[in-house]
């Protein structure tokens, strides 16, 4: 699901259509009540009423009909059962009015309050195809007639549905797969490497991708264009599908968004994907923002399984090239006499990266600075009415990050979470918690070549029966193979270590990796801003689905980088995630909207940026460290005090 807000209204899209809850002088901030986690897309906003909609029957949290004219003051939760459901949580109290067009909360002044949309999802669409580069193809055509729009519009993710689990075997495509494209044909040597560099952007397109032999190109009604053969042909592809992309987010009209920018470009407004990519391609845009995610991929026609996880995430492809990785980037490896005990190490190699923030790697070896993409090939990750999370200490000498389960408590700060500290488990108790439904597996301990050390001896992830843990973080040195096995066995996404670590620096990153999960960041984006607390921060890496959550970000997963300056200080805001292709944002400082990968920036005076941080709990690139907006907001204030 996804949402989107303005100062007028707050809106969720989902499968079944949009839900808008008209609001008054919305203004994005922190400080509402806790939403259950199992929402599927969340914001955080003041108000000075709410709306909900006409068709929806409003009840409280418990389903007691919402009768009372005035919510005296307190705590609420309320609940509307619209196209999807709607939570709706605020600290306070507010009259209640019921008219014609909906439900209304008038509050006695602004008031933060929690919105959320939460959907059952239908089952995913399959596709049955040959294992070859043709039958993947052909999954590429039957995933393009998935969109609901020919316009712009399908730039936004919300407005494009879950594309098709592919499976092999005899042809197989479900009838409401098999219609007409937009009008053009994509063409492609027959490798695998080619049909998955031009599949993210025939699919966009909703073009018919087939295989022959010449030139890569694409032909239609309204355009005809060669490309060069690969590797060129991959630059090419992300140039046009990020140039078409961004084309679209400017044109298209979205509930809960600005609207089309101006710019000249409204005869698009109306034009077919096929001659909006001929502008693309006659006048590519200059300076385009930060792409979110690329995939590098081999010529293995497995890795046709993973269409789902590349259309979805509309991400770049490129074919997977590296080099040997050179043993000083690796500082550790001269520090053997410092680590945390004896354990397996990962030869890594260097890959070869574009300009993308997230990186997912279909390649051979094993990637630093890259999530190795294993496991399912069609996770849709969802929480429960109930996160668990379990943190397992298997060493005394450890103890200092058993207080992890604080952080997660603290980040996540819900009734409905269950965080549990096992010590000291023997390989049986230790399987059991792999085996049985959790949302988080943190293992603090040891890790030797033949499994996990526990006090009865070593548990391997292939000793058992199956992993029903969604996610895991193995902080134990040279856990990248007991954390591939974990995935092999049914877990979806992890955080793993390729060599040896020293204890300190794993108990800085895990504490830092804790506190960006728990927000709602996705394992990779979490990843990424934990490596940058130590030194040796290549040691670590994803392994499967990099852009799972544990639960959904309240509002923007934004990240603040602060610096102090003469005049003030520079504060820049920046929101991008692994699956945030299409998506726009609201600049916090002059209230523009922009696409995901565009950092703004403002410098503001002590007081302003005072309040600025009061109003948000972002993790902030600070003085060197990362720290947390309200908590930082404090120091600020303080440091300003004493000087």
């Amino acid at each position: 699901m996804e949402w989107a807000a303005t100062e007028q209204r707050v809106c969720g899209f989902g499968e079944r259509g949009t839900v808008s809850l008209d609001v008054d002088g919305w203004r994005p901030g922190d400080g509402a009540p806790a939403l259950p986690v199992g929402v599927d897309a969340a914001t955080v906003g003041e108000t000075r009423s709410l709306r909900l909609p006409a068709e929806a029957t409003a009840t409280t949290a418990d389903g007691t009909p919402l009768t009372e004219e005035r919510l005296s003051q307190g705590t609420h939760l309320l609940r509307a059962d619209a196209t999807f459901e709607v939570d709706v949580a605020f600290e306070g109290s507010a009259s209640i009015h019921d008219a014609a067009d909906g439900t209304q909360l008038q509050f006695d002044e602004p008031t933060p309050v929690a919105v959320g949309f939460r959907e059952t999802k239908s089952e995913r669409p399959k596709v049955t195809v040959p294992p070859t580069p043709a039958g993947i193809a052909t999954a590429v055509t039957a995933a393009g007639r998935t969109h609901r729009t020919d316009g712009p519009e399908r730039s936004h993710p919300g407005f494009r549905p879950r594309t098709p689990a592919v499976a092999f075997g005899e042809e197989s495509i479900p009838a409401e797969l098999t219609g007409g494209s937009d009008g053009s044909t994509m063409t492609v040597p027959e490798t695998m490497p080619a049909v998955l560099v031009a599949a993210p952007l025939a699919y966009y397109l909703g073009a018919t991708l087939r295989v022959d032999s010449g030139p890569p190109s694409i032909d239609g009604d309204a355009l005809s264009h060669e490309f060069e053969p690969l590797p060129d042909f991959a630059e090419e592809m992300a140039d046009a599908l990020c140039g078409l992309c961004r084309l679209d987010c400017r044109l298209r009209s979205v509930p809960g968004e600005t609207g089309p920018a101006d710019g000249g470009l409204e005869h698009l407004q109306s034009a077919t994907p096929g001659e909006r990519l001929a502008a693309v391609l006659e006048s590519p845009p200059s300076d385009p923002p930060t792409w979110p995610l690329s995939t590098y991929v081999n010529d293995d026609v497995e890795n046709g399984r993973y269409l789902p996880y590349l259309l979805d995430r509309l991400s770049l492809v490129h074919p997977a090239s590296a080099s040997a990785l050179d043993p000083q980037t690796h500082l550790e490896r001269s520090l053997d006499e410092f680590y945390r005990g004896e354990a397996p190490c990962v030869e890594a190699v260097d890959p070869s990266l574009t300009e993308s923030r997230f990186h997912t790697w279909l390649g051979d070896g094993t990637p630093v600075d890259a999530s190795t993409l294993v496991g399912s090939a069609t996770p849709d990750p969802g929480v429960g009415d109930q996160l668990t999370i379990d943190v397992i200490c298997n060493e005394p000498e450890m103890g200092g990050e058993r207080c992890v389960a604080d952080v997660y408590r603290r980040r996540l700060d819900a009734h409905d979470v269950d965080v549990r500290i096992h010590e000291r488990l023997s390989t049986a108790e230790l399987a059991d918690v792999f085996q049985r439904p959790t949302d988080l597996v943190h293992f603090v301990g040891h890790i030797e070549v033949d499994g996990m050390v526990c006090p009865d001896g070593l548990l391997a992830a292939t000793d058992l029966t199956e992993c029903r843990a969604d996610a895991f973080f193995l902080n134990a040195c040279g856990s990248y193979y007991e954390g591939y096995d974990l995935l092999r066995q049914g877990a979806t996404v992890g955080a793993v270590t390729l060599n040896p670590v020293l204890d300190e620096q794993a108990v800085t990153f895990g504490m830092s990796f804790a506190a960006t999960l728990a927000s709602g960041f996705a394992f990779d984006r979490a990843l990424a801003l934990a490596r940058d607390e130590i030194i040796v921060g290549r040691d670590y890496a994803v392994v499967g689905d990099g852009a799972s959550r544990v639960r959904q970000p309240r509002g923007q997963p934004a990240v603040l980088h602060v610096d102090r300056t003469v005049d003030g200080f520079t504060v820049s805001y920046d929101v991008l995630t692994p699956d945030g292709a299409g998506r726009r944002y609201r600049d916090p400082f002059e209230g523009a909207e922009h696409p995901v990968g565009v950092t703004t920036s403002a410098t503001l005076a002590r007081d302003e940026v005072v309040d600025f941080l009061e109003r948000t709990s972002a993790p902030v690139h600070y003085d060197g460290s990362l720290r947390w907006g309200n908590e930082l907001a404090r120091h600020v204030e303080s440091s300003g005090q004493q000087s």
